[in-house]
């Protein structure tokens, strides 16, 4: 089952925050969080900004879709 509740639920999708001071996108590593022991950390998280040190807001991105060499 997935959970999109913790970081350990999120499997396949992408999470990515924003920094409205520095107006710019960075995608996180939610499998490096699980592995250092952060899997059951519920959503949102805070994330920081590394430049600015602002909070950013979170967004959880769908798994992006693979087409088959067919189409």
């Amino acid at each position: 089952m997935i959970d999109l509740g913790t970081l350990g639920g999120l499997h396949q999708h992408r999470l990515a925050a924003y920094c409205q001071g520095c107006e710019r996108w960075v995608v996180l590593d939610p499998a490096a969080m699980v592995s250092g022991g952060h899997g059951d950390r519920r959503l949102p998280v805070r994330a920081r900004c590394q430049v600015c040190g602002d909070l950013g807001r979170l967004q959880v991105r769908p798994p992006v879709p693979t087409r088959s060499p067919g189409g």
